[in-house]
C-alpha cells in the first residue's frame, strides 16, 4: 500500500472489526476518528474494479464510496466506503421470512431503478444475491461491487470469471461477455429465492429475467421494469365488468340476453358473476368535459405534446423502450414513463410525489383531496390491492381522455393520464363516490 494511504488510513480511521478475510482479500468494519461514523475498510487483490465510477457519481444503490486507491504495487485496490446498516437479506432467508409478492415487487423496481443508473455507465454487478441485499426501512441497498466489471462493446468475453454459483447466469462461466442482462438473471434467481417459491403473479416476469440465453430475457432493466408497472397496473378489462349485488337496470338487461342464450334460470346465478359486454355505450354527458383541448396534465406534460416540449420540460430522456403496438414508444425517466404514437403523447404514468397533475395531485395525495379536485363521478375498479378511480374527459373533436388515480389504504400510489379512444367504458361503471 501507498505510504501516503496507508498514513492516511491510520490517521483517518480506527479499525473495529474483520469482517471477512479470503484470498481476494480483506473487510474491516471501522469508526472515522473526527465524528465517529462507522464506514468499511477493504483491500481487493485486483485492479480495474469500477469504483471510480461508484465515487464519481454517487448511485442511488451503492454505498458512498469515500477513498478508492491503488497500493504501492499496483496489485491491491483499497476503498473506503459507506456502512450500510439494516437487514441482510440472507439472514431474512435463514429465518424462512419470505417476501410477500408486493414486497418483492418494491424492491424489484428499486433495483431496476437502480441498476439503471449503473448500466447506464457500463457498470455491471456480476454478484446479486441475498447477502449482497441490505434492507434498510423501505430502502434496498447493493453491497461488494468486487466482481464488478465496465461492459465493453468490443469484447466477446469476461477476462476473470466471478460470481456465486445458482445466482451468476450461464454465460458469466466463460464463451460470453457479461452484460446488463446476467444483472437481470441474477435479479431473477435471487427474487424467485426470496419468496419462497411462492411466485403468484410474478412468475411470468421473473421466469423471463432467468431465462438461460439471454436473448429471451428481458433486454434491460427499463423492459424489466416497465412490465412490473404493467401487472401492478392491470385491472379487468372495461369489457369484462364484474357486479357483486349492486346490480343496474342495464346489468339486468344484458342477463336477460345471456340467460337467452344459455338458457340458465335467474335463481341459478351466483352473486358475483362474470359478464362479457360486447357494446360501447358513450359515458354520461355530464361526466365529459368539451373543450377544445384536454386541460389536463401530468408533470406539465399534455396529452398530444410533442417530443420537443418533453424534452424543454424534463431534458434527454433515460431510456428510449419499443412498445408491441406499432409506430408506440415508451420514453423513461426516473420519475415519468411517457408513450408516444409517432411524435405525440398519448400516455403518462408517475409513481413519483415529484410529479403533479393539473390540479396539484401527486402521489401521497389522499383519495379525499383526489375527489375534493375532480370530484365524485368516476368509474371505480378494484385491481388487485389498489382501487382505481378514473375520470373521463371529452374534447370538442370527439377524442376520449382518461385521468386515473391508483389508490391504496385512501392514498394514492400512482397517476396514469392517457387517450382512451379505442377503450370502451360502460355507462354502468360510472357512478358517485
Amino acid at each position: 500500500m501507498k505510504k501516503d494511504v496507508a498514513q492516511y488510513l491510520d490517521f483517518t480511521f480506527e479499525k473495529l472489526e474483520r469482517l471477512k478475510k479470503s484470498n481476494r482479500g480483506e473487510v474491516w468494519r471501522a469508526r472515522r476518528r473526527s465524528d465517529g461514523e462507522l464506514v468499511i475498510i477493504k483491500r481487493v487483490n485486483e485492479i480495474g474494479l469500477p469504483y471510480d465510477a461508484l465515487k464519481k457519481f454517487q448511485f442511488t444503490l451503492p454505498a458512498k464510496i469515500f477513498l478508492c486507491a491503488v497500493d504501492e504495487d499496483e496489485s491491491d485496490t483499497i476503498i473506503v466506503e459507506e456502512f450500510i446498516g439494516g437487514e441482510n437479506l440472507f439472514e431474512r432467508l435463514e429465518k424462512q421470512n419470505f417476501f410477500s409478492e408486493d414486497e418483492a415487487r418494491a424492491i424489484l423496481l428499486q433495483m431496476c431503478d437502480g441498476l439503471g443508473e449503473l448500466h447506464a455507465k457500463n457498470i455491471i454487478h456480476r454478484d446479486i444475491k441475498p447477502s449482497n441485499l441490505i434492507l434498510q426501512g423501505e430502502r434496498i441497498r447493493l453491497i461488494d461491487f468486487d466482481a464488478a466489471r465496465i461492459f465493453k462493446p468490443d469484447k466477446n468475453a469476461d477476462t476473470q470469471l466471478f460470481g456465486t454459483k445458482g445466482y451468476a447466469p450461464p454465460e458469466q462461466y466463460g464463451g460470453r461477455q457479461t452484460d446488463e442482462r446476467s444483472d437481470i438473471f441474477s435479479l431473477g434467481v435471487t427474487m424467485k429465492v426470496l419468496l419462497g417459491g411462492n411466485l403468484g403473479r410474478l412468475k411470468e416476469i421473473l421466469d423471463k429475467c432467468t431465462e438461460l440465453d439471454p436473448k429471451n430475457r428481458f433486454q434491460n432493466v427499463y423492459e424489466l421494469k416497465i412490465a412490473l408497472n404493467a401487472d401492478k397496473m392491470s385491472d379487468k378489462s372495461p369489457d369484462n365488468v364484474r357486479y357483486k349485488k349492486n346490480f343496474t337496470p342495464g346489468f339486468f338487461i344484458m342477463l336477460g340476453v345471456l340467460i337467452s342464450f344459455t338458457a340458465m334460470k335467474l335463481f341459478m346465478l351466483p352473486e358475483d358473476i362474470e359478464v362479457n359486454f360486447d357494446v360501447t355505450p358513450r359515458v354520461e354527458e355530464k361526466n365529459l368535459q368539451h373543450n377544445d383541448e384536454f386541460n389536463l396534465s401530468l408533470g406539465k406534460l399534455k396529452l398530444g405534446d410533442s417530443i420537443e416540449v418533453m424534452h424543454e420540460i424534463f431534458g434527454r430522456e433515460d431510456r428510449l423502450t419499443p412498445s408491441e403496438r406499432p409506430n408506440v414508444h415508451h420514453r423513461e425517466y426516473k420519475n415519468i414513463v411517457v408513450t408516444f404514437s409517432g411524435d405525440s403523447i398519448i400516455g403518462l404514468v408517475s409513481y413519483s410525489s415529484e410529479i403533479q397533475t393539473e390540479r396539484g395531485i401527486h402521489e401521497g395525495s389522499t383519495l379525499d383531496e383526489v375527489i375534493s379536485a375532480y370530484g365524485r363521478r368516476a368509474a371505480v375498479y378494484k385491481a388487485n390491492e389498489v382501487t382505481l378511480y378514473e375520470y373521463l374527459y371529452e374534447s370538442a373533436q370527439g377524442n376520449l381522455a382518461v385521468m386515473r388515480f391508483a389508490v391504496k389504504n385512501n392514498v394514492v400510489e400512482y397517476i396514469s393520464l392517457r387517450l382512451a379512444n379505442d377503450e370502451r367504458y360502460i355507462l354502468t361503471d360510472v357512478h358517485t363516490i
